[in-house]
């Protein structure tokens, strides 16, 4: 189980409308775009865990422009 911080983070929706994941740019990967598998649970305000046990730290707000944009 591993933490990876993303920034300019969104939501979407995957598997049919059956699952979401985040995705959004690596803060340990010189902001290299990134998602992550299905979501689990969310621990904490700014934190979900996936599938695969890894932790998101959410950083900033959500990119809600991005979101609208696509549906």
């Amino acid at each position: 189980q591993k933490t990876i911080c993303l920034t300019s983070w969104r939501i979407r929706v995957i598997d049919g409308n059956t699952a979401i994941c985040v995705e959004g740019k690596r803060k340990d990967m010189k902001d290299l775009s990134w998602h992550s598998n299905t979501i689990m649970e969310r621990v904490a305000r700014n934190e979900v865990k996936t599938s695969s046990g890894n932790i998101y730290l959410l950083q900033g707000n959500m990119d809600s422009a991005s979101m609208r944009k696509e549906g």
